[in-house]
């Protein structure tokens, strides 16, 4: 984690910028949820052992606090363990990387099986991917949409950034009135 951060602080400040930009969402354009309760240590442990690997300790430490987000930005929403756990939502997810081209993904340093789709949206090819313990490096969280997006050094990082993205689309609405 980030020094000095823990996520009760940053779902906290998530909020927050969520409830600003509804607030100017005039038009209603997107949804808007607050997170899931934290997921219980049974359902993290029920997880790690239907996926076959230990969850990342970062994605962890969240789930342990939010188990999942709708609408966490935009139309994308944040897995937690019943989505990662065979739901209709992770099979539409690996859709979207099973569809991903191969080009893309070499680029990417990674393969597929070393993916596991954290976030996803079913009205776009948005897709959001931690990198596994059997890869090279275990913890990155990848942006795919067709082509790679971005890329954050862990899931904290990768909090922190969609907070800004959130902060941007709150300008923009800002900008609207």
């Amino acid at each position: 984690m980030v020094e000095g951060q823990d996520y009760d602080e940053l779902i906290a400040t998530m909020i927050l910028v969520k409830q600003e930009i509804q607030k100017f969402d005039k038009e209603e354009l997107w949804e808007y949820y607050l997170p899931e309760i934290a997921a219980s240590e049974d359902a993290i442990i029920r997880t790690e052992s239907l996926q076959g690997f230990s969850i990342d300790s970062n994605y962890k430490a969240f789930l342990k606090h939010a188990d999942g987000w709708l609408r966490f930005y935009q139309s994308v929403d944040l897995f937690g363990t019943k989505e990662l756990n065979d739901s209709l939502k992770m099979n539409y997810a690996n859709n979207i990387l099973n569809a991903i081209e191969d080009s893309v993904l070499d680029n990417s340093g990674f393969l597929r099986d070393q993916l596991l789709p954290i976030a996803a949206t079913s009205i776009d090819k948005d897709l959001f991917v931690i990198t596994k313990p059997n890869s090279l490096k275990p913890g990155i969280v990848i942006w795919f949409a067709g082509d790679e997006i971005d890329r954050f050094e862990s899931f904290t990082e990768f909090f922190l950034a969609m907070t800004d993205y959130n902060r941007e689309e709150l300008k923009y609405f800002k900008s609207l009135k």
